[in-house]
């Protein structure tokens, strides 16, 4: 195969390569002066395998650092970022256990700071589902839980359950509705209930 253009990537070290007019992927300027990478240099398809794999591996660490030094996401959120990159599995699998080693990703820390972010307007129930999507292992989530206390839950259920009352009749059919919008905002049905029974009756063990 025969490398027939390198065009350069804005102002970074970048280098998008095309062999034999076709485009064969993104690399770094340190990549093409290590093979001697230039218009009308040939390679075997297994050598320029090799060295594309090399490059990858490094590309995807820079894209994931700089991804991570803007976002905070979890290790599954960090894979299918460079997933739609173009990257295969087996580089996001080496680039993901090179972060880990250097401690850029942790699951523990990011569902932490997710739950603080999202605690004052939903239950733990509902931040749970999310964090299940986002990849975090039920374990961890179990673990963050675990320490929640129901009284925690009640005060910040409460605050929502009071804008939710505001202006509105204290009658039976608010009072379900209350009850059913701290349920969706992913409050425990017993919390919710607390909740509702006092705000609409002043009694948290009144029926609903």
């Amino acid at each position: 195969m025969t490398i027939t253009k390198i065009k350069k990537v804005g102002n970074k070290n970048y280098y998008q390569i095309y062999a034999d007019e076709k485009w064969a992927g993104t690399f770094l300027d340190e990549i093409l002066v290590k093979y001697k990478i230039k218009t009308n240099s040939v390679f075997d398809e297994l050598q320029f395998s090799k060295i594309k794999q090399e490059n990858d591996e490094k590309v995807s660490f820079d894209i994931a650092v700089s991804y991570l030094e803007r976002y905070v996401v979890s290790e599954k959120g960090l894979k299918d970022y460079l997933k739609k990159k173009g990257f295969d599995e087996k580089t996001i699998k080496k680039c993901v256990a090179k972060l880990h080693e250097y401690g850029f990703i942790d699951d523990e820390k990011f569902a932490k700071n997710y739950f603080e972010a999202l605690s004052s307007r939903n239950g733990k129930r509902a931040i749970a589902n999310k964090l299940k999507q986002k990849g975090v292992s039920q374990e961890i989530i179990d673990n963050l839980l675990s320490g929640v206390e129901e009284d925690d839950e009640i005060e910040k259920a409460t605050i929502l359950a009071e804008k939710f009352a505001k202006n509105r009749q204290k009658d039976l059919k608010n009072k379900q509705k209350c009850l059913a919008h701290l349920i969706y905002k992913g409050y425990d049905y017993s919390v919710a209930q607390k909740v509702t029974n006092k705000i609409f009756t002043g009694d948290e063990n009144d029926w609903v």
